[in-house]
């Protein structure tokens, strides 16, 4: 077999290996002298199997005109000239050529490179080297194999590993290699002017102050029928403007004559936002007022909205305008529904609410004109035929969006956002506004956290007062602050116009987001005439994982919600759910066939007659028609299980209160020291109250190593909570439950939310937020009002009287 040597010049001295295929016959190191000749051989050592010797001079110039080729490769410069004047000297025929230099400093093999050579420390080395420096490092920093082989495209992309493990280690940040992808904009279309709509004169007049042309999903929406009056599902991404497809319709059939405007949302944050909004057509004679359930919980003045039914514009909650049909109330005259956030159908906990109610809507209004917006589903045909709608479609953006992805260790998180949100702020659109930045994370811990860490910047949660988030919402609106921290739960909520989302988690809670939850927050990057192009960063921990994550690590995670295809919208209930929804139609149903007709319009419902048999036989229903205790349930949104609860309390003469924690206890606690004590006690100790970890530091854990007032403030949580005579104790929900009574006595009291949580923080060391806790209280209102009313139903006056007297101590 050919022989060829491989020679490349180091300090001091020459590499020579002679090699056969891929075989390394041995090392050999040559150092040259000068003579009157020129260079010539002064010492040739070789290594071969551990063992070390000097050959002749002359055995070395044998070798080298034995071989077949002799190749140079790129060394120390003034080494490699002075070999290659030797070699010519020789007269012996030789080839530069450039080899991967790891091969040969850590295999001793001769690997020659093409146009795939990857720059590393200065030289050049081949693909699979770099691809095995890469997946070290990888390992190192425990990424999974999904995000291995995005590292691995963007390397062979860039042909630089230094910059790849730059990227890693967060030295810089390159956008040209962070760069995932792009959501382009749409391509220039024809605007269709508001001018040419067919609109009243004052209508158009007042939307010709907003805009002159119709953005591209408005556009295809009046093709499609929206001023003749065609029901549609409009689905596209956020910020393209779908809201205002809803109010073209609404507003149209007002200045018509054909009735009132139902507007419907999720959340009452976007509820609060949407009143805003539509109270402007004020100036066209058409009020707004909103029905959300407004909080029962006097805490001393605060904004006061308008609640007459009789407006030309309702905007509402999904619960807060399915309780009016629920208890029979006369809505009047309607002649537009917009459903908005329609997707929700899908929704774990409130998918079926929704569901019957769109079905009560369409029955109780069936000339009415239903909008439903959403922006993104998998199977938006089949929706829409459920909905009895015709589709607009709308995939493309007005406004490009750029995806990037960073793998962040937790250490380098605040930092790395820092110097995001600060980029941002620097930079100013060419309408003039200033980038401002959304940060997802997965607590409200964390929102609270990194608001802290990052300047100028607030943080924005549900646990929050709702004037604590009108100020954010307002702030945020002026550009005041450079971003906002907010939970995942928060996502199709209030509406705040940046140019930059950076998801700090992909997770809601301790669960993975969805491709829909994932796309309907990254859209909120970058809105039309405010901003150029949105920006979306994900930032996903290498490795982490999460109990209820499917065994994915957040990095697999992030690549799979980047390639993600969106969910299809097939709602499934459970049979609670079902006849919870199918009480409700009853109560709006005259007749079987009427309630057959609601329960085809109900998506998701399996057979009624099983579940109207499940009714009759809890007393519930009779016949069709519900009972007394049924329409108590149906108005109050009790499931049939709750209505057994209820009865038993009551049939028991419980003490109303006590079965209101049946029904609702209180689990937002926080241990305030948790991350102190997992430090000083060298275990993971969670922030939540009732986790089980907490359980057991109370129930077994030696807490001598504990600061005395810390011990102190654990002990007395335990004694007042922990202590029952139950045999899974303290697993058993008794410390929930007595939690809760002790919150509610308080509040019997006269205690203020403030009070409550200073309380349980001086004595327990435990802590909530203000705006959970008046949520609980709220709730727990609403379900004294149910006990009290069902009370009544079945004969127990004392017991309803009890109830009366206990709920208004409670709302203050």
């Amino acid at each position: 077999m050919q022989i060829q040597v491989l020679a490349r010049a180091e300090k001091g001295r020459v590499l020579i290996l002679p090699l056969r295929g891929a075989e390394t016959l041995f090392e050999g190191h040559l150092r040259l002298k000068d003579t009157p000749k020129g260079p010539r051989p002064r010492k040739f050592l070789v290594k071969k199997d551990g063992d070390e010797k000097y050959l002749q001079p002359e055995d070395l110039i044998r070798l080298l005109r034995k071989a077949d080729a002799i190749y140079v490769a790129r060394g120390d410069p003034a080494m490699e000239e002075e070999f290659v004047e030797f070699l010519e000297g020789y007269q012996l025929s030789f080839r530069k050529v450039s080899i991967c230099q790891l091969c040969l400093s850590e295999k001793r093999k001769f690997t020659p490179l093409d146009k795939g050579a990857v720059r590393f420390k200065g030289g050049l080395i081949c693909e699979r080297c770099a691809t095995e420096e890469l997946k070290r490092e990888a390992d190192f920093r425990h990424l999974g194999r999904a995000a291995k082989l995005h590292l691995a495209r963007v390397l062979f992309k860039r042909r630089n590993l230094d910059d790849v493990l730059s990227l890693l280690a967060l030295d810089r940040i390159d956008s040209a290699l962070t760069k995932f992808d792009e959501i382009p904009a749409e391509k220039d279309e024809d605007p269709m002017p508001v001018e040419a709509l067919d609109l009243p004169a004052q209508f158009k007049s007042f939307l010709l102050n907003r805009t002159k042309t119709l953005l591209p999903v408005q556009a295809k929406a009046v093709a499609g029928g929206l001023l003749e009056g065609r029901n549609l599902l409009v689905i596209s991404a956020t910020a393209t403007g779908k809201s205002l497809v809803g109010e073209m319709a609404g507003i149209k059939n007002f200045l018509s004559g054909k009735g009132k405007l139902l507007f419907l949302v999720p959340l009452v944050a976007l509820a609060n936002q949407k009143y805003d909004q539509l109270s402007l057509y004020r100036d066209l004679g058409a009020k707004a007022s909103i029905r959300v359930g407004v909080s029962r919980i006097k805490l001393g003045k605060g904004k006061s909205f308008r609640q007459d039914l009789h407006s030309e514009i309702i905007v509402g909650t999904y619960e807060g305008v399915d309780q009016l049909l629920r208890t029979g109330r006369d809505l009047g005259k309607v002649g537009t529904v917009v459903i908005d956030e329609v997707h929700m159908l899908e929704e774990k906990e409130r998918g079926h609410r929704l569901s019957g109610l769109i079905a009560r809507l369409r029955f109780s209004f069936p000339t009415a004109q239903f909008i439903y917006l959403s922006a993104t589903v998998g199977n938006p045909k089949t929706l829409s035929e459920q909905l009895g709608a015709d589709l607009i479609d709308y995939h493309v953006r007005p406004v490009p969006i750029e995806r990037h992805l960073i793998f962040a260790e937790p250490r380098d998180k605040r930092g790395l956002l820092r110097r995001l949100v600060k980029e941002a702020a620097s930079k100013t659109s060419s309408t003039g506004y200033k980038g401002q930045t959304i940060i997802f994370t997965n607590s409200r811990k964390n929102c609270n956290s990194l608001s802290m860490a990052i300047p100028n910047s607030a943080a924005y949660h549900a646990g929050m007062q709702y004037d604590q988030r009108r100020k954010v919402e307002l702030l945020f609106g002026r550009a005041d602050i450079d971003a906002v921290v907010t939970t995942a739960a928060l996502a199709a909520g209030v509406d705040f116009p940046a140019s930059q989302v950076i998801f700090d988690s992909l997770a809601m809670g301790i669960e993975w987001l969805s491709v829909h939850e994932f796309n309907q927050m990254l859209g909120r990057a970058g809105r039309p005439g405010y901003h150029d192009r949105g920006i979306v960063y994900l930032l996903p921990e290498p490795g982490k994982k999460y109990q209820g994550g499917k065994g994915e690590s957040e990095d697999e995670v992030a690549l799979r919600l980047l390639r993600g295809k969106m969910e299809d919208v097939l709602p499934e209930y459970e049979e609670e759910e079902q006849q919870e929804e199918v009480l409700a139609n009853a109560v709006v149903a005259r007749s079987m066939d009427e309630l057959a007709r609601l329960h085809h319009l109900t998506i998701g419902l399996d057979d009624l007659r099983s579940n109207l048999a499940a009714l009759i036989d809890a007393d519930l229903v009779r016949g069709i028609a519900p009972t007394r205790i049924g329409r108590a349930a149906a108005a109050h949104f009790l499931t049939p299980e709750e209505v057994v609860v209820i009865r038993k309390g009551l049939a028991e003469d419980g003490d109303p209160l006590e079965v209101a924690v049946d029904l609702e206890i209180f689990s937002d606690l926080y241990l305030k020291a948790a991350d102190r004590i997992s430090m000083k006690l060298r275990m993971q100790v969670s922030s939540r109250a009732f986790h089980g970890s907490v359980m057991d530091l109370l129930s077994g854990e030696d807490l001598t190593n504990l600061d005395p007032k810390l011990r102190e403030e654990l002990l007395n949580f335990a004694k007042e909570f922990t202590r029952c005579g139950c045999k899974d104790a303290p697993y058993c929900g008794c410390p929930e439950r007595k939690a809760s009574l002790k919150i509610l006595e308080l509040r019997a009291g006269g205690a203020s939310p403030g009070r409550i949580i200073q309380e349980f923080t001086e004595n327990y060391g435990i802590y909530a937020y203000t705006g959970d806790l008046i949520n609980y209280l709220d709730a727990v209102v609403r379900r004294l009002e149910a006990i009290e009313e069902m009370a009544r139903v079945l004969g127990k006056k004392e017991t309803a009287k009890e109830a009366k007297r206990i709920r208004e101590r409670i709302e203050g």
